[in-house]
């Protein structure tokens, strides 16, 4: 800058000694972590972190405190799961803040409402409209009082009272400052007696919020390169914001990262900050006033094997194979009538209590010495606890050393054992009490560790006698608010996109031969993928088959969506098919953002899963068995409705924020990892809340935020937005059209425009333009419009669309394509979409199972005019060539371009013949919701695949066990081959090894 003569350009300490003054002020600030097996690592701040969402203005507007009531499902705080919860936990204080702002009346508390009637809230809610209108309520005990003997009387009963929360008076101080005394029953609950609310009295005056948040935990390389270095990262998300928001980086907070410490020890790390007893001070952009909030950890998402750790899970090497239940056992009992049907089912939950005591029977196991039994106690239960595995090592090596020292040395074995006449029954009464002994004293030395944390415990606690959480077993089962075996969802990204989507496509891909699988990587690559979810990429069929077993999360979301269209002629077999149309069915119903009916919904997600099930039973009754992942599917009913949409807790995102991760890493030397990448990453925190017009308090204790200038710069400026994960939707402006660039835009008069689109002569006039003088303007040809949904349809889109009757002025709902994107030259307001108009047909398309879309003339068009309703065209979808019914072909076709050459390199392509014959795409995942809502109930209802499960389930019990005979007899028959292989090469090995040892004895100068 100095070089370019730009004045009053800062030395770089001065900029570096800023930089730090912000952050020692901004924040947030790492802190330095000592883990229980030793481990050190530095975790930024969570209360700062989430502190940073209150003061961030273009945040702290969509973060939602309270549960919501609504007609439909689509974020987190609306689930099941909220209103099920402890109260203790839940937002405690509401407020008018736009008419009393510092009347704030806590749960717990007795209240007055307008009408003089006594209360005492025991949980706020929120009541969502289906025209989005909210009203706050409360949900109360009523009170009777008798200002006589000033008893008051709680009326408990089986359900609460519900009133708006307006309706409420006085708060508890108002009425103590009023002169009213309160004496409850000697039956009323405890916490009468605690009055006013603990967390007023801390409070001071301030309000107080309760933000739930997910806390995300995985290994990951801290390279871009191939070369791995393995690495632990946690991130969190705050689920009081809506899920568009979750969905974007810049609401992903990094917390932690360690090449050395695991996610149990980065969760007690997490742990020590969050929590229902600890509050934390924030300052309110919005109130503009100081806060007080605390965090409780809700969901840990993660992968199958990660989850299966958080839980104290082993995984699939245990019978009981489901961190979620029990379900499982011997592979008798799995192959039984009634285990293998329980494999389709989710059975008896997992419980916390249960995991704890298991985990503590496996410590005092341990002190015994035997590392048979704890391995068979962890594989029975399924249950084994990264933390307590650390310690039950070493108590048996301890446990080792003290059995030889005081029973089988004879040098130091206890006196007793020399006595010749002890036997029988009394030498083994002495080892028994040599045993608890050992017992004793490894349970006391193991209550003394580790040492580090043992010394902080106050000298008069019980812990310091007990087996502690986080110090000797996993932390996360005893977190308040969360519940390891429920809240491990199931994540869609592996469970699906990574376990059926990747079970399906290796299963077919190794059934077809080289011949078929060329013929599918050229249909995959004829595929449209105008609508899909996957439209910012082309499907790459070549790319797909050669490296089929190589591909990704994103590759398998892509093919599930398309694939079911090219399973014809010669890759048309049945059980395939049947599987890859199930799988896109489920795969469009997960990525629901918003459920208008959620029973309905979950019904007819029950039923596909069960075909998914269903069919691989069919293919292979012992996969089901054998993949984990296809059981776990069956829990996604009970998450959904607890924890809303499969897409709130899915880990793309943290995924995608891995990427920043890596920069970070690659820039560090390496010496200090977890430091340095914590206070980058802090850095960028502070930069990205300073450029948002976010609040902080200065040393003076003044409350600032940055200059306009500064504050406009990010609004501004999409790229700072694109960098920092910002994604404004409102650029999108429903009804809003966009014109070509420059040097692709041409013009014409309408009736050019009409002749060459071979328009019928009654679509010109009338209604269509309000004057002849606007015909006769010149028209061009746009780029794209954006619908109701906010999607970009460009010419060939897909769309709904409405027209308004003449009649009623009504809409009508239409399906077609776009084929022109008309905007005048006399004003960018005046525009016109030219759709043409497809029918669906009332019967599906007996293979695919699609809607079919059919034309009845190719004149038959609409003028659609977005500027004056922005439902005109209401989203965007996918639909595929019907190849079969139109007899499309592959024929060698054009060239392959390379470096945007031509080259002389022929390629073959699906050549399209023209016939209007197309199948709407049920699988898409994008907007699959609103599909759903504007077809006929019976084009889309789902079709069980077996009417009789029961009976199928007992034939593939039989299937299963006869099978898992032949594998056994198989794998007998293998090892006692390569046994025979073996000693028949022994002879062979030993000769010229003792030839070596003859040759090297002879003298140096024999010939």
């Amino acid at each position: 800058m100095r070089q370019c003569g730009t004045p009053n350009v800062p030395s770089f300490s001065a900029l570096r000694a800023v930089q730090a003054r912000l952050k020692s002020t901004i924040g947030p600030t790492s802190a330095r972590h000592v883990s229980t097996l030793g481990n050190e690592f530095h975790m930024n701040s969570a209360p700062k972190l989430f502190s940073l969402d209150f003061a961030n203005p273009l945040v702290r507007p969509h973060i939602r405190p309270y549960i919501e009531i609504s007609p439909s499902l689509s974020e987190f705080y609306q689930a099941e799961r909220l209103q099920n919860e402890n109260i203790d936990l839940l937002q405690l204080m509401w407020a008018d803040f736009n008419r009393s702002p510092h009347r704030h009346f806590y749960i717990k508390e007795l209240a007055q409402t307008d009408d003089g009637t006594f209360v005492i809230p025991m949980r706020w809610v929120r009541l969502v409209g289906a025209h989005g209108n909210e009203v706050d309520c409360a949900d109360v005990h009523e009170v009777d009082y008798d200002e006589t003997t000033r008893k008051a009387v709680i009326r408990v009963n089986d359900t609460l009272t519900r009133l708006e929360a307006s309706r409420l008076k006085s708060t508890y101080l108002d009425l103590v400052s009023e002169g009213y005394s309160f004496v409850f029953e000697q039956d009323a609950p405890e916490w009468c007696a605690v009055m006013p609310h603990p967390i007023r009295t801390l409070a001071q005056g301030r309000p107080t919020f309760t933000i739930s948040i997910m806390s995300w935990k995985d290994d990951v390389s801290g390279n871009r390169s191939k070369q791995y270095n393995a690495h632990t990262n946690n991130y969190l998300a705050n689920l009081n914001l809506p899920h568009a928001f979750l969905q974007q980086e810049y609401n992903i907070r990094f917390s932690a990262t360690s090449p050395h410490a695991s996610a149990l020890e980065l969760a007690d790390g997490l742990s020590q900050d969050i929590g229902a007893d600890q509050w934390h001070e924030g300052y309110d952009c919005a109130l503009q006033q100081e806060i007080l909030f605390h965090i409780i950890n809700r969901i840990e998402p993660a992968d199958n094997p990660q989850q299966s750790e958080l839980c104290s899970h082993i995984g699939m090497q245990g019978s009981y194979f489901c961190r979620r239940c029990k379900v499982g056992g011997p592979l008798e009992d799995v192959t039984s009538e009634e285990g293998y049907r329980k494999l389709f089912r989710p059975t008896i939950p997992r419980s916390v209590p249960e995991t704890v005591a298991e985990i503590t029977a496996q410590l005092v196991a341990a002190t015994h010495g035997v590392a048979k039994t704890v391995e068979t106690m962890q594989t029975k239960s399924g249950i084994k606890d990264a933390i307590a595995q650390h310690w039950i090592d070493k108590l048996i090596a301890q446990s080792r050393l003290m059995h030889e020292e005081r029973m089988t040395n004879s040098l130091t074995q206890d006196p007793r054992f020399k006595d010749r006449r002890l036997i029988g029954p009394a030498r083994q009464a002495v080892r028994s009490e040599i045993e608890n002994e050992i017992e004793q004293e490894l349970m006391r030395w193991l209550t003394e560790q580790p040492t580090h944390r043992y010394r902080n415990i106050p000298v008069d606690s019980e812990k310091r006698s007990q087996i502690r959480a986080g110090d000797h077993f996993n932390m996360l089962l005893t977190l308040d608010g969360l519940d390891v075996h429920r809240d491990t969802l199931v994540e869609i990204l592996h469970t699906w996109g990574l376990g059926q989507g990747k079970y399906a496509w290796h299963k077919s891909t190794t059934t077809w031969n080289e011949q078929q699988l060329a013929c599918l990587a050229i249909r995959l690559q004829a595929s449209s993928v105008d609508g899909l979810s996957t439209s910012t990429f082309p499907i790459r069929g070549p790319y797909f088959v050669k490296y089929r077993n190589a591909l990704v999360g994103k590759h398998f979301k892509a093919i599930q969506q398309v694939i079911v269209f090219h399973l014809y002629t010669e890759l048309g077999n049945p059980l395939l098919l049947a599987l890859w149309r199930a799988t896109g069915e489920v795969g469009a119903l997960l990525h629901y953002s918003r459920i208008d009916d959620l029973e309905s919904y979950l019904a007819d997600l029950e039923i596909l899963i069960d075909n998914v099930l269903d069919i691989w039973a069919e293919l292979d009754p012992l996969r089901i068995i054998e993949k984990g992942k296809l059981h776990v599917l069956t829990h996604l009913i009970q998450d959904i409705r607890n924890a809303g949409p499969a897409v709130i807790y899915s880990t793309e995102i943290f995924e995608c924020w891995n990427a920043i991760f890596q920069t970070c890493s690659i820039l560090s030397n390496h010496q200090a990892p977890s430091h340095d990448i914590a206070e980058a990453l802090g850095e960028l925190e502070c930069f990205k809340h300073l450029i948002s017009g976010g609040w902080w308090r200065t040393n003076a204790g003044k409350y600032v935020q940055a200059g306009e200038g500064v504050r406009n710069m990010f609004l501004t400026y999409p790229d700072i937005q694109r960098r920092l994960g910002w994604v404004d939707r409102r650029v999108l402006i429903p009804g809003s059209v966009k014109q070509k660039s420059c040097k692709k835009r041409t013009s014409a008069r309408w009736s050019s425009i009409h002749q060459a689109e071979h328009l019928k002569i009654d679509m010109l006039e009338p209604g269509n333009l309000s004057s002849t003088s606007e015909s006769e303007n010149e028209w061009e040809y746009g780029s794209h419009v954006i619908s109701q949904a906010h999607d970009i349809c460009r010419e060939g889109s897909w769309v709904f669309y409405n027209l308004e009757s003449n009649d009623d002025q009504t809409h009508t709902s239409h399906v077609g394509r776009i084929r022109r994107v008309l905007i005048s030259n006399s004003s960018t307001t005046l525009t016109f979409i030219l759709i043409d108009e497809f029918n669906i047909l009332e019967q599906l398309d007996e293979r695919t199972r699609m809607p079919v879309l059919v034309r009845e003339s190719a004149q038959m068009c609409h003028f659609v005019k977005p500027a004056v309703c922005t439902d005109h065209v209401k989203f965007i979808f996918n639909a595929q060539h019907n190849c079969l019914l139109a007899e499309c072909n592959i024929k060698d076709s054009g060239f392959v371009q390379q470096e945007r050459q031509d080259t002389t390199l022929s390629r073959k392509v699906v050549v399209h013949e023209a016939r209007d014959c197309y199948l709407l795409n049920l699988h898409g995942l994008h907007n699959a919701s609103l599909i759903r809502q504007a077809l006929p109930q019976h084009l889309t209802k789902p079709v069980p695949y077996f009417q009789d499960r029961a009976n199928k389930h007992r034939e593939f019990a039989v299937a299963a066990r006869q099978l898992l005979i032949t594998k056994r007899s198989d794998a007998a028959a293998k090892a006692k081959a390569t046994r025979a292989q073996n000693l028949k090469a022994a002879p062979n090995k030993l000769q010229p090894q003792a030839a070596g040892v003859l040759d090297a004895t002879l003298p140096l100068d024999n010939p």
